[in-house]
Formats: structure tokens, C-alpha cells, sequence
């Protein structure tokens, strides 16, 4: 039986569509809307929890569902696994959202700063629920912490 091409082209999308997010529900989706970033990641993947395959999570993080702090850290380069190429456009204020286990957990990023390179970023621990994004400062000898702190939806 022939499809119409309209109809082949709507099932094909629908199956796409349906593909993306069966993959999504799988693992947690990091999401920037300002800098249109949906990637997942893999904590429980040690092959892939690796800043040179991915977005990493650090030995230590916490998930969204418990209290504490979720920290990742990816590329900023050019490379094809430089995720957070474009994070220096976000900004005190902006959104971050990190899809898992069924649910959306929304951030608002509350501080900036840099660090020097050194292969350790000092983090402090606080009774909120934080989200904290590392990336290298391009052409520098730095590190940039982004902070933010989930909000209601």
C-alpha cells in the first residue's frame, strides 16, 4: 500500500518524534534555552560521563529529585563535544532546566565568577537546591562557575 507522500512525511515525523523522546526519558536532558542547548547526559554511565565524550557529571553531584547540588561540566571549544561553546551569553537571570526522571526542574542562574585552571574548583555547599555549570573561559588560563538555584515552575 503506497502512503501519500503528506502522510509518509507526518508518520516519519511522528516517529521521530516519538524516537527523541523515548531516548530523553531515559537519561537527564540539560536545557538552555538562550543558547538553544538540549543535550543529554550520563550519570550513570561511566563511559560517557566523561567531559572529553559529553556533559560530565562530578563525582559528588546530586540529581534534581534530592536536595544539594548538581554540577557539570563540559567544552567550551569548537569541537563537536563542546557543549557549552556558547554558555558566556548566559547571564545572571537566565533559565536552565534539567529534565529527569519525568519531571522538569527549572534553575535561575544567580552568580558568575571565574576561577583560575587548576584542575579543582572550590565549591560551597548551602541548603538550596543548586545547579552549578563549569566550562574553560576561552583563550584564557580560567574556568567559569555558573550558579543557579531552582525555582518553581
Amino acid at each position: 500500500m503506497l502512503l501519500g507522500l503528506t502522510k509518509l512525511c507526518a508518520v516519519i515525523s511522528s516517529l521521530s518524534l516519538n524516537i527523541a523522546f523515548a531516548d530523553y526519558n531515559n537519561n537527564p536532558v540539560l536545557s538552555i534555552p538562550k543558547i538553544n542547548l538540549n543535550q543529554e547526559f550520563y550519570p550513570n554511565d561511566k563511559l560517557k560521563n566523561n567531559v572529553d565524550r559529553g556533559i560530565q557529571v562530578i563525582d559528588g553531584s546530586t540529581m534534581p529529585d534530592k536536595n544539594g547540588n548538581l554540577i557539570l561540566a563540559a567544552h567550551s571549544g569548537s569541537s563537536s563535544i563542546a557543549y557549552f561553546k556558547h554558555l558566556d551569553l548566559v547571564n545572571i537571570g537566565d533559565r536552565v532546566f534539567v529534565d529527569y526522571k519525568g519531571h522538569k526542574y527549572s534553575y535561575v542562574i544567580s552568580n558568575i565568577y571565574d576561577v583560575e585552571k587548576t584542575g579543582f574548583v572550590k565549591i560551597k555547599r548551602n541548603n538550596k537546591q543548586t545547579l552549578t555549570l563549569i566550562t574553560c573561559k576561552k583563550n584564557t588560563n580560567k574556568q567559569t562557575v555558573f550558579i543557579g538555584y531552582l525555582t518553581p515552575n
